[in-house]
């Protein structure tokens, strides 16, 4: 079993680290602290880790009742720990919001919460320098949590203090754009925003982000593409309901997210109460494509591993050819039979790709680029033209067998290289060790 509560921590506004899912939201794992010889390091080795270590080596659940509920816990899947080398940090910078979605668990955390609900920033600063100091690489900083991030008193100076702390950390924010885009946000130091919109008509917009206005944010969306001083990605999120799942208003997302020069347009197909049924797991493959800005993937919450695999070394020709280089860090299939890829390539030069296809029998299954941050390489590849190399791929299938042949076209625009995957699963109730 796994929980990527072992690759990251979650930092709520009163300084309280928790499990970042929404079912265990509620669960103290530890507190920052400005005393005098506090360490991370207390926290991560302490009592309540090594509960979640022994609970997950007996093959049980840290929290009966709440875990197996949870969106992101994985009973079939392989546990890994990394928070002694390097970690992913979910933050929340305050508690306020101006909606009210119906999902939402906010209103019962801010009925409890006793401190604050604005972070502060010497909080935050204490948990980086520790982390810093512990020997922790902190790879990733993802401001979200329960409340509007942007209505922070001091959103910015919270970014500045990751950079000086955590400079090579993929800052990113997300948010619904129900805000101004005021100068303190102009100058926040950000490598990606995420933008939270269900829609393109005020009224199917409203049905699920209740008091939101749906032309603040588009004007948001025109401003996150163009005003910041320096240009982050920009990523447009699309939760798929039955009130938005028109063919005609998710083509008219990608012809709006064309026309602003969003980074990437993502439908995210969802397992709620709400959900679209003309759009699920199994017809996910109809889903009407028409930008390549976009891309449509199932929630995490129906994307547990089932079957974790293990590349089968002689059948398979990954590594560095003449014209680039590729390499398959990890492959798993998810309960619902979609295929997921992780690794990263780069042209013979170092530079990037300009795409990369799978191709699964004679169809092309994916095609994109590589665009997802991985530091490690970089430090081993100094010449590497920046860390953006990385690449998580999925795609449905329809069967699944014990052995898998995945064929990856890597393309520059002056040449391509062919690669061979062979990826061997047990099918049994037990995975293979990847």
């Amino acid at each position: 079993m796994d929980c990527r509560i072992l690759r990251q921590i979650m930092i709520k506004a009163d300084g309280n680290l928790v499990c970042d899912d929404s079912n265990g939201y509620f669960i103290n794992l530890g507190q920052v602290s400005l005393a005098s010889g506090w360490s991370i390091t207390q926290v991560l080795t302490g009592g309540v880790y090594a509960h979640v270590r022994r609970s997950f080596q007996e093959g049980r659940v840290p929290w009966p009742s709440i875990c197996e509920s949870c969106d992101i816990f994985s009973a079939n899947g392989i546990a890994r720990d990394t928070l002694d080398t390097r970690m992913r940090i979910m933050v929340e910078p305050t508690l306020s919001c101006r909606l009210a979605c119906p999902t939402c668990k906010r209103g019962l955390e801010a009925n409890r919460r006793q401190g604050s609900w604005d972070l502060d920033p010497v909080i935050f600063r204490a948990l980086l320098e520790s982390c810093a100091k512990s020997g922790i690489t902190v790879e990733e900083i993802h401001y979200i949590g329960w409340g509007e991030p942007l209505l922070h008193r001091d959103f910015a100076e919270l970014t500045r203090i990751a950079r000086h702390c955590a400079p090579r950390a993929v800052q990113e924010v997300t948010t619904t754009g129900n805000v101004d885009f005021h100068d303190g946000l102009r100058d926040a130091d950000l490598d990606r925003v995420v933008i939270s919109c269900d829609g393109v008509r005020q009224n199917s917009y409203a049905k699920f982000r209740r008091n939101g206005e749906l032309a603040t944010v588009f004007r948001f969306m025109g401003d996150a593409t163009s005003a910041f001083a320096s240009r982050p990605f920009v990523e447009w999120k699309y939760i798929v309901f039955e009130h938005n799942d028109s063919d005609e208003e998710l083509i008219e997302a990608q012809a709006i997210a064309d026309v602003n020069g969003i980074d990437s347009l993502l439908f995210i197909l969802t397992n709620s109460k709400q959900r679209s049924m003309r759009y699920q797991v199994d017809t996910i493959n109809a889903f009407p494509i028409r930008s390549e800005r976009a891309s449509v993937i199932p929630a995490a919450a129906i994307m547990k591993t089932q079957w974790t695999g293990r590349m089968i070394a002689g059948q398979s020709s990954l590594g560095a050819g003449c014209n680039a280089m590729l390499y398959l860090d990890r492959c798993t299939i998810t309960e619902t039979r979609m295929v997921v890829l992780e690794g990263w390539a780069l042209a013979a030069d170092m530079h990037y790709l300009d795409s990369l296809e799978v191709i699964v029998g004679n169809e092309v299954r994916w095609h994109g680029r590589t665009v997802h941050r991985r530091l490690d390489v970089v430090a081993h590849h100094p010449t590497a033209k920046g860390p953006d190399c990385g690449f998580v791929i999925r795609f449905r299938i329809d069967e699944v067998a014990p052995t898998m042949s995945f064929l990856f076209a890597a393309k520059t625009a002056t040449a391509s290289e062919s690669f061979r995957a062979e990826v061997a699963f047990n099918l049994a109730r037990e995975p293979v060790p990847a």
